[in-house]
């Protein structure tokens, strides 16, 4: 109980002491002239955060294609718009035959991509543009994303 009490009584006075210490009674005069420039802690001054026309953070979203849907050798959607920090998801929904799909980025965003039936690959978007993907020897599959 007694060190209970010391170390109230230590953490008081210094906090008594740390109050004094570098108070001279002087007030700093202030300028009304001179505007303060005070950077608002909530608006991020990184480039590749994505905001709305009110400047609100844009949250980061999930987007998939389908790849060979419905026993179609089609890429579902075959063009989106995403924003910058979105992720899309390629996902081969051709299970019951077998058939491995290679999506190739003809922008070099990978080398390529192969994915197994019921497997898929994700990939998130960190730049503006226009993307564009391949999966030979469909053509219907070719699909392209704009970053925005």
């Amino acid at each position: 109980m007694k060190s209970k009490i010391l170390v109230l009584i230590l953490v008081l006075s210094s906090l008594l002491m740390a109050g004094c210490i570098g108070d001279n009674g002087d007030e700093v005069p202030v300028d009304n002239e001179t505007p303060v420039d005070v950077p608002d802690e909530n608006i991020s001054e990184d480039d590749n955060v994505p905001v709305d026309e009110n400047g609100d953070v844009i949250e980061p979203q999930t987007y998939m294609i389908r790849l060979g849907r419905l026993d179609r050798y089609a890429a579902i959607p075959n063009y989106l718009e995403i924003n910058r920090g979105d992720t899309i998801i390629w996902r081969n929904e051709m299970k019951e035959r077998k058939i491995l799909f290679e999506v190739i980025s003809e922008d070099n965003l990978w080398e390529e991509e192969r994915i197994a039936p019921g497997m898929q690959f994700n990939y998130t978007f960190t730049e503006k543009g226009a993307y564009n993907f391949t999966v030979p020897p469909w053509d219907a599959m070719n699909h392209t994303v704009i970053v925005k």
